[in-house]
C-alpha cells in the first residue's frame, strides 16, 4: 500500500508528521482526512491506516489497529527539536471499549520515541502520546496501537472510528516553544466504519 503523509508547519518552517498504512495486520485502508492547523498554510491533510472488519455481529468484540510510517528527516534551521506529539481518536459510538486492551504493539515504532510512548483511554476516547524529542535532522515512526471494542449497537449500525484531534510541540531558537493543534474538517472526522451484522441464530437443542 502506498505511504501517505502530512505536513505541519512551524513558524514557516516545514516539517515532516508522517502517518501512513501497514500491511502487516489484515489489510488497513489509507484515509485522508483535511485538517485545519494553528499553524502553517491550509489545505493540509492528516493520512492514517486503519484496520477494522468490514462487519461484526451485535454481541461480539473485534480489534482496531492503527498503523503509522516514518516520519522522514525533520530538518530547519532554527529548529531544536519536535516532541510532545499526541493523537486523540474518539471510540465508535455503539460500542463499549474493553477496558485495558489499548496498547502498544510490540516491535512497532523506532526507538526514539517507543521507550516513553504511551495510550491511554479515558471518557473523550484513545490517546497515543509521544513525548519524547526528536533531534532536528533526524525522523521517527510512532508505535503502531491496538484496541478493542465490544458492539452494542443493532444490525445496521454503521460503527465508525474517527480522529480527534493532533499536536504536536517544537523547540524553536530565540522563538522557544511553539505548539500546534491541528482539527480535522469536520472535527472529528470518520477514519474507519464496521457495519453491524445480526448475531448468528441461537442453536436448537432437542430433547429427543
Amino acid at each position: 500500500m502506498q505511504q501517505v503523509s502530512k505536513r505541519v508547519l512551524f513558524a514557516g518552517a516545514a516539517m515532516a508528521l508522517t502517518l501512513a498504512t501497514s500491511t502487516t495486520f489484515g489489510s488497513p485502508v489509507a484515509v485522508r482526512v483535511p485538517i485545519v492547523c494553528s499553524r502553517g498554510p491550509s489545505g493540509q491533510t492528516f493520512n492514517v491506516g486503519v484496520t477494522m472488519p468490514a462487519s461484526q455481529a451485535t454481541g461480539t468484540t473485534f480489534a482496531i489497529r492503527i498503523d503509522a510510517a516514518p516520519s522522514g528527516k525533520i530538518s530547519h534551521t532554527g529548529l531544536n527539536y519536535i516532541f510532545d506529539m499526541q493523537t486523540d481518536y474518539v471510540v465508535p459510538a455503539g460500542t463499549a471499549y474493553v477496558e485495558g486492551s489499548a496498547r502498544i504493539l510490540a516491535g512497532t515504532g523506532t526507538a526514539n520515541v517507543r521507550a516513553s510512548a504511551r495510550v491511554w483511554h479515558d471518557a473523550e476516547g484513545i490517546h497515543l502520546a509521544l513525548p519524547a524529542r526528536v533531534e532536528n535532522g533526524s525522523g521517527y515512526t510512532p508505535p503502531s496501537i491496538e484496541l478493542q471494542v465490544e458492539v452494542r449497537a443493532p444490525a445496521g449500525t454503521s460503527l465508525s472510528l474517527k480522529l480527534a484531534r493532533h499536536k504536536v510541540a517544537a523547540s524553536v531558537f530565540l522563538l522557544g516553544t511553539l505548539r500546534t493543534t491541528c482539527d480535522p474538517n469536520p472535527r472529528p472526522s470518520t477514519i474507519g466504519t464496521t457495519l453491524v451484522s445480526a448475531p448468528p441464530p441461537a442453536a436448537v437443542t432437542s430433547d429427543d
